[in-house]
């Protein structure tokens, strides 16, 4: 089996608390990781702080970086989507991913209030994705 293309959310360079750099990346680059999922986006708050990460940590250099949502979410390469970013970012870094299709994983919570959650849930119901947290 291939391995899925996988996005990142939140992956910064220079964040005070690093979440995704410490608890999704190092599987991700493992031996492990790298045979089930490859990296092959990232989405950071502009397209030059995803540059930025992607040469931080060393990212392959056919990583795509964006800094917008929809942007990430055209990309009909990705397949999977991990957000990592704070919860007040969770949905509308994560909405447009979701409404494409994709399957994506959100750190918990999925959203900071209950009527994104049930959006986030009714829309990948009916694009028939998964958003999972």
């Amino acid at each position: 089996m291939a391995p899925i293309k996988t996005a990142i959310i939140g992956l910064s360079a220079n964040a005070i608390t690093g979440w995704a750099a410490a608890a999704h990346l190092p599987y991700l680059l493992s031996a492990e990781g790298r045979a089930k999922f490859q990296i092959v986006a990232l989405l950071n708050s502009s397209e030059k702080a995803a540059k930025e990460a992607i040469a931080t940590y060393g990212l392959p250099a056919e990583t795509r970086a964006y800094g917008d949502p929809e942007a990430l979410a055209a990309d009909a390469e990705v397949e999977f989507v991990v957000n990592s970013t704070r919860v007040d970012n969770h949905y509308p870094s994560a909405i447009a991913s979701v409404r494409a299709g994709k399957d994506v994983f959100i750190e918990w919570p999925l959203a900071d209030t209950l009527p994104r959650v049930t959006e986030l849930a009714d829309v990948a119901r009916a694009a028939g994705s998964r958003c999972v947290g």
